[in-house]
């Protein structure tokens, strides 16, 4: 073992040795690097490759021999037809009987098609949706504050004014006769019974009401209150103050600058949402910056500053939503009737009265009948382009201009239904009788504010054929009924005097309609060619013929798909919303208290309720040429009409225009049903303007 002398001096050798290996190392290195960079390359010489060939490509030869028969050898030919794998009698020599629109010389070559196959297609099915919704309720809420108790009525006799305001709105509308839409029929006479009674339906007043009708052409556009609009309005912007509330703050939060409000999360102005750069970073926040808790009451209940008594503020809505595109052709022939109806009918019913200590109060409440109807063509906003130079569209080789090669046939023995049908009820009596004294210093007092909802939307997505044939009739149906009925009697009373703030009426009664067709029918008389393939069909024939297929109508199409229907065709979109509302409130105020222990002003709102109404029928089709045997029934109708009172004694709402004009209506039993007696105490919720059988389900799947 060395020492420690010994062997530092060894590491040191060591250490020495290996650097001047390493840079020896590093001479040799560089200098093959020179070397290998200055050296000479020597031309590559190329030696051609020489391959041999044993065996010459030739052209494809199948080595099939045809050997023409001789003269005196008889032949067969086989006709191939444009029936689906139909083979004539065989051809021989001197029997060209057996085909009088072929001849064929002998030695002559030619191609013969292969026969037209036959091509299977399913058949469509019927879509049926019956939709029942009803909402009741009865909120009549007493509250007594006082040690002396104010006088009321009994709510049963705002009921009982509702229910005789309720049969007034029944007779007015369109459909105030009934008339059952029976699907069992093998005719469409119910459908031409609902055509004649739109067309005699005119702008009489019955009640007194305002009313405007429009028919056929000029129930297209959009319109409100019947006067043509260029816009509609936005309902929104038409709500109550009261319901209003909450959706201003909303639009004016929106309108804020992000940096106060991104989201659901308030942050603090001074914080910045986007990312920094490089000279900009966020401060560090507290992240339980704003949870605080609020430091008063007022402001942990979100209450303002005085007192809020609130008794009204209901809304009723009704919405239905229905997107359709289930059976359509471009070409449709029908051996019955057409039946294509479009019907709008709005009514709103108001009787509303207000009195503060006896004074009469006036009415802020507003009714809106907005509705639209269009029809416009498949095509419509198509955009349209002219064709480049370099590819003009006569030479575009992609486009098909010749007559069907080929068509798929299916037929459906019966009917074909698609139908929607919608209805929609609402009740609600919100009848409060109120006896208020107050001894905090905030307050909100809350007896109405009530919501009820009925929601509805519907996508049917089906078939399209490039032809229908249709053995019954073709019935087509979009209808919308909507009728608002509300009942606001208001009497207020206090004790004596203070700040306040009374808010009565400023009630809505909104209905919208929208009907929405794309896809226009052009209708004409019917063609023999289609005439007797229809008769066909009806004595059992599975196909059609060349005389159909080959119409001129069909170019363009190389495979030709066709329908036949042995019944009818009925596309019913039927839709009923009602909203009845009884607010009928009875509101006694100690303002003394109000003064002596608060001094805090105070807000009252009996009114500011909503009744609304919404429906939306889109129907998506093609662009038709109908060819029809029988009759066209083709109409269109709005209807709308405002009756409201004001001044009417709530123990008899329009009882002497009721007994005038309306008792025949009601003796007939049109209105109301026989079987249930006048003397009842109360009314329930029922469908009003239904025209249907009771048993829906009965009558359209039996």
């Amino acid at each position: 073992m060395l020492d420690k002398f010994t062997e530092i001096i060894s590491h040191l050798i060591g250490i020495f040795h290996t650097t001047i290996e390493a840079e020896r190392l590093r001479d040799a290195y560089e200098d093959f690097k020179y070397q290998q960079r200055h050296s000479e390359v020597n031309d590559i010489e190329i030696t051609p490759t020489h391959f041999e060939l044993r065996y010459t490509l030739r052209d494809f030869d199948p080595e099939l021999k045809y050997t023409p028969l001789a003269n005196e050898t008889p032949f067969k030919v086989w006709l191939a037809s444009t029936d689906p794998i139909h083979l004539g009698e065989p051809y021989a020599p001197g029997q060209m009987t057996a085909f009088p629109d072929l001849y064929i010389e002998q030695g002559y070559s030619s191609f013969f098609p292969a026969a037209r196959p036959s091509l299977v297609l399913e058949p469509p099915g019927s879509v049926v949706t019956v939709s029942v919704q009803s909402a009741w309720m009865e909120d009549n809420d007493l509250l007594r504050m006082n040690s002396v108790y104010a006088e009321f009525n009994d709510p049963s006799v705002y009921i009982a004014a509702l229910a005789s305001l309720q049969e007034t709105a029944q007779i007015l509308g369109v459909l105030t006769v009934q008339s059952t839409l029976d699907f069992n029929s093998s005719g469409g006479a119910s459908f031409i019974t609902l055509h004649d009674l739109m067309v005699q339906t005119d702008d009489t007043s019955r009640l007194g009401e305002q009313v405007v009708v429009l028919h056929g052409a000029e129930a297209y556009g959009m319109f409100v209150g019947g006067a043509p609009v260029e816009t509609l309005p936005l309902l929104d912007d038409l709500m109550p103050e009261l319901l209003q509330t909450e959706d201003d703050t909303a639009d004016e939060d929106d309108d804020r600058s992000s940096s106060v409000r991104t989201s659901d999360l308030d942050l603090a102005p001074d914080v910045k949402t986007q990312a920094p750069d490089d000279h900009e970073r966020i401060e560090d926040k507290d992240p339980f910056d704003g949870l605080n808790p609020p430091s008063g009451e007022a402001e942990l209940f979100g209450l303002e500053s005085g007192h809020q008594v609130v008794t009204g503020g209901n809304k009723m809505v009704n919405d239905v939503v229905m997107n359709v595109s289930w059976l359509d052709a471009p070409v449709i022939s029908v051996m019955g009737d057409v039946v294509d109806l479009n019907l709008i009918s709005q009514v709103n019913v108001l009787a509303e009265h207000a009195t503060f200590s006896g004074v009469l109060q006036g009415s802020l409440s507003t009714t809106f009948n907005v509705a639209m109807m269009s029809s416009t063509s498949q095509f419509a906003g198509a955009e349209t382009t002219d064709a480049s130079p370099e590819q003009p569209v006569e030479d575009n080789e992609d486009i098909y201009m010749g007559l069907p090669k080929n068509w798929a046939v299916t037929r459906i023995e019966g009917d074909v239904l698609t139908v929607n049908w919608v209805q929609q009820y609402s009740f609600m009596t919100d009848d409060d009788r109120a006896d208020v004294q107050i001894a905090g210093t905030n307050s909100y007092i809350s007896l109405g504010e009530n919501l009820m909802i009925n929601l509805a939307s519907l996508a049917e997505i089906g078939y399209g054929y490039d032809l229908i044939m249709i053995g019954g009739d073709l019935i087509t149906i979009n209808q919308i009924s909507q009728m608002n009925v509300m009942l606001d009697f208001d009497s207020i009373t206090a004790t004596g005097a203070g700040p306040l703030g009374v808010t009565v009426s400023d009630n809505l009664l909104f209905n919208g309609a929208s009907i929405s067709t794309v896809g226009i029918n052009s209708y004409g008389a019917m063609s023999e060619n289609f005439a007797a393939a229809s008769k066909a069909f009806a004595d059992g024939a599975q196909s059609i013929d060349r005389d159909v297929a080959h119409d001129d109508v069909f170019t363009g199409d190389e495979l030709l798909t066709v329908l036949y229907i042995a019944g009818d065709f009925r596309t019913i979109n039927w839709v009923e919303q009602t909203n009845i509302m009884g607010d009928s409130d009875q509101v006694h105020l100690a303002l003394d208290a109000f003064t002596a222990k608060s001094g805090m002003p105070a807000k009252l709102y009996t009114g500011s309720n909503a009744e609304i109404n919404t429906a939306s029928i889109n129907v998506y089709g093609a662009d038709s040429e109908v060819r029809v045997q029988g009759d066209v029934y083709s109409d269109a109708l709005l209807y709308q009409a405002d009756l409201i009172d004001t001044t009417s004694d709530p123990t008899g709402v329009f009882m002497p225009a009721l007994a005038n004009e309306a008792v025949l209506f009601l003796a007939d039993g049109m209105i109301t049903n026989p079987s249930h007696s006048s003397d009842d105490p109360g009314i329930v919720p029922t469908s009003p303007e239904s025209i249907a059988s009771p048993d829906l389900m009965q009558t359209l799947l039996a």
